[in-house]
């Protein structure tokens, strides 16, 4: 009875909760936006709310006429300053720089700088890794006397937390793979795999009528025979 109740509990859990837990952060997110948006709104006069949902949109206006903005040269340097100044503060400095090196491994106007590499690991085998830059400190170079390494980003399974290494660059091997796709299969020890592409992946695949390992086999003619 328990084997009977637990193989159907286990499968039910396993469809069940990545829905839920996914359309949760979604939920959490837009409506996270939404309160933003409606409280700018609601600063600005409380009667321009005419519908739920707007504040949302104009989170989502708002992000769009930024990054409209910040393809001028001029907006870009008051940033850079702006930021500068921000960055000399103890605290803010080691959480902002963090949380933006860590965003910028996904920026796909960077491929050279963020690469995904494998790391040999004698004896063991092979590691999925992260080049986070195309040189290292200048401390570091010195005191390792070798200018040939290069910072290379390990994530742990299951776990927000990594290493990073100084390593040799004939110690890695690039790999032609997208981080995000790197990333989601390092962090989940490679159980989170897109089923969805591997269907249309499928799809796409040509049918064959005949049995796999069989030749087809020609048809054999019929006799003709002469109606009399």
């Amino acid at each position: 009875m328990k084997q009977l109740l637990l193989k159907p509990f286990i499968k039910g859990s396993m469809v069940l909760l990545p829905l839920l837990v996914t359309v949760w952060l979604v939920w959490s997110v837009l409506t996270s936006l939404n309160d933003l948006g409606v409280r700018a709104l609601q600063l600005l006069h409380p009667d321009l709310v005419l519908f739920p949902g707007m504040g949302v949109v104009v989170m989502l206006v708002t992000l769009l006429a930024v990054g409209l903005a910040f393809q001028l040269n001029p907006i870009n340097w008051v940033y850079q300053y702006v930021e500068d100044a921000f960055l000399r503060l103890p605290l803010v400095k080691t959480l902002y720089g963090a949380v933006k090196d860590f965003a910028a491994m996904f920026d796909g106007d960077k491929p050279k700088a963020q690469q995904v590499v494998l790391v040999e690991m004698p004896g063991i085998g092979q590691l999925v890794g992260f080049v986070t830059a195309d040189h290292v400190p200048e401390q570091v170079s010195e005191s390792a006397h070798a200018d040939n390494l290069l910072p290379v980003y390990l994530p742990m399974s299951y776990m927000v937390g990594g290493y990073t290494l100084f390593l040799p660059k004939d110690r890695v091997t690039y790999v032609d793979w997208s981080v995000e796709d790197a990333m989601r299969f390092a962090v989940t020890a490679g159980i989170s795999q897109s089923q969805a592409r591997h269907r249309h992946h499928d799809d796409h695949q040509p049918h064959s009528s005949q049995p796999s390992g069989r030749a087809e086999q020609p048809q054999k003619e019929e006799p003709q025979t002469d109606n009399v």
